[in-house]
């Protein structure tokens, strides 16, 4: 039987004054299932921190109340972890969606949401803006997830390199439109592995090498957690850090 262990730290970081990152965490009690979830409020939006919250209570309640019984049909059709994974995303986009309909002195309010469903061999990932999904195996490290950002779409299309003007400008958030369209991509792991979420907080202020270094010393999760959070915070911890990590023992 596949078996995960699972922890997760959000930081103010050294500038913001206000966190509008959340993030959350759930392992079975058996300790084959194990769920990640890392929002970023969207920055300039007035109610970023209460759509990030939003968004992580939404898609952990949806996952986790039914999370034993569902296990058991994961274990025969992989495909049902899609299907509930997608549930999750369309539930907290409605709710934030709802509470921005009716509270217009909120503002406009939206956020990013990356999550990890890992149950035996599979872990499904589902992500809306540009919070990441990496992981790390044998060595290396590879990003899983695409941004859903400017940056990203002139980078893919060839029309510019990854321009730093265009980095916060998401072209996907949740809870903006009535309906959005998460990409969501099964991966199959392996024991050792260990998939990172992480808001822009730790991926846009330290690199890959920093990252692979640090992952590659082997520490319990706690301590390679704190170790991602204290690297984007020596490197000026311009924005609100948030890492979840999952790690596949058997």
């Amino acid at each position: 039987m596949s078996q995960f262990k699972i922890h997760g730290e959000t930081d103010v970081g050294q500038v913001r004054d206000s966190n509008e990152d959340c993030v959350d965490w759930h392992l079975s009690k058996e300790q084959d299932s194990a769920l990640a979830i890392v929002a970023d409020g969207v920055g300039g939006f007035a109610g970023g921190e209460i759509a990030s919250r939003l968004a992580v209570e939404h898609t952990h309640n949806t996952i986790c109340r039914t999370i034993d019984q569902d296990s058991q049909s994961w274990d025969a059709e992989s495909a049902r972890m899609v299907w509930r994974v997608m549930d999750a995303v369309a539930d907290a986009n409605q709710a934030i969606f709802n509470v921005r309909s009716e509270n217009v002195e909120i503002g406009r309010m939206g956020t990013t949401l990356v999550m990890a469903l890992a149950h035996a061999d599979n872990l499904c990932i589902a992500h809306v803006g540009d919070s990441r999904c990496y992981r790390f195996r044998d060595g290396v490290l590879q990003q899983l997830t695409v941004d859903h950002s400017m940056a990203q779409e002139l980078c893919s299309s060839g029309i510019v390199g990854r321009n730093m003007a265009y980095r916060n400008v998401l072209t996907r958030t949740l809870g903006v439109e009535r309906c959005v369209e998460p990409e969501v991509t099964m991966q199959a792991t392996e024991v050792k592995d260990l998939y990172l979420l992480c808001s822009d907080g730790l991926s846009s202020y330290v690199d890959d090498e920093m990252i692979s270094s640090i992952l590659e010393q082997d520490m319990d999760l706690p301590e390679t957690v704190s170790q991602l959070v204290s690297a984007a915070n020596e490197a000026g911890g311009q924005d609100n850090i948030s890492v979840v990590m999952i790690q596949r023992t058997s």
